[in-house]
């Protein structure tokens, strides 16, 4: 089990760092997603560093491609809060931008880690609801828990059982069930200044696309609002304190889902980050 650490800090230290009388803006840690490396955030990181006059750590974990598809997520988040750790330009605070399952993953910082604390948690595109799609395995063995990223994750509308008792990290960091980390992961989620989630209709990855935003389907596999969900209604998570506070934000695109690292995307991201960075 990780380490798992929260801290009081006030919002001025975390924020940013003060020299004299200037303010320099806290760095920005950017997180590919599955199937993916550093490399492919390349242009989205300079991006964000050039738009947004911040530092960026564009990181990845083990060898990257390899690693986002065959280990658990359970490995790969230990893995990525060492990363963090070593790195000491991140101990007065980061905004973290997770794309796809990289957003998993830095939520997964957030709740379980965060030493070096999040101030501003971006997601593009992430199963935030989880994923099923139309294929002839069994997602809940212990194998491919153990050896393929996306069982972790994987959500059956019909065996929410078995999902809820053989999948091993969405339903943990949803807070879905209550284990030995409920508390502090709630506590860390509250924690932020502003949790953004960012998801497109046309996104033709993840399914269904609401899962972006914390939606997913019921056993009929219609829809449900995330306002509708038990995660929500229940606020297992705290998602619902921050929506009171107007720390939550949902925003909406129109891009694929790749294109949301691509210049292509750029436009109507900016328009949402300025907000936030």
């Amino acid at each position: 089990m990780i380490q798992l650490s929260f801290l009081s800090i006030s919002f001025l230290s975390i924020y940013s760092n003060v020299f004299g009388n200037s303010l320099v803006a806290i760095p920005t840690v950017v997180l590919h997603g599955i199937a993916s490396s550093a490399s492919n955030m390349d242009n989205f990181s300079t991006w964000i560093e050039t738009s947004f006059n911040t530092k960026v750590f564009n990181i990845e974990i083990g060898d990257g491609f390899k690693t986002s598809i065959y280990s658990s997520l359970t490995n790969q988040l230990v893995e990525l809060c060492s990363t963090i750790y070593e790195n000491e330009e991140l101990k007065h605070g980061f905004n973290f931008i997770g794309m796809s399952q990289g957003g998993l993953l830095a939520r997964g910082y957030a709740e379980q880690c965060n030493k070096y604390q999040v101030v501003n948690l971006i997601t593009l595109v992430s199963p935030h609801g989880g994923v099923i799609y139309d294929v002839n395995w069994y997602a809940y063995s212990s194998f491919l828990q153990n050896h393929l990223s996306i069982a972790g994750y994987w959500r059956n509308p019909t065996e929410l059982d078995k999902y809820l008792d053989k999948c091993s990290y969405l339903p943990v960091i949803n807070n879905e069930k209550n284990t030995s980390v409920s508390d502090i992961q709630k506590t860390n989620i509250k924690s932020l200044k502003n949790f953004i989630t960012i998801w497109s209709k046309n996104d033709e990855l993840i399914n269904p696309p609401e899962s972006g935003k914390f939606s997913f389907y019921d056993e009929e596999y219609n829809v449900i609002d995330i306002e509708d969900t038990i995660l929500y209604k229940d606020d297992l998570l705290g998602i619902k304190y921050l929506s009171e506070n107007n720390r939550f934000h949902i925003h909406e695109t129109n891009c694929t889902h790749a294109q949301h690292r691509d210049p292509i995307c750029f436009p109507q991201l900016y328009d949402i980050l300025r907000l936030y960075l």
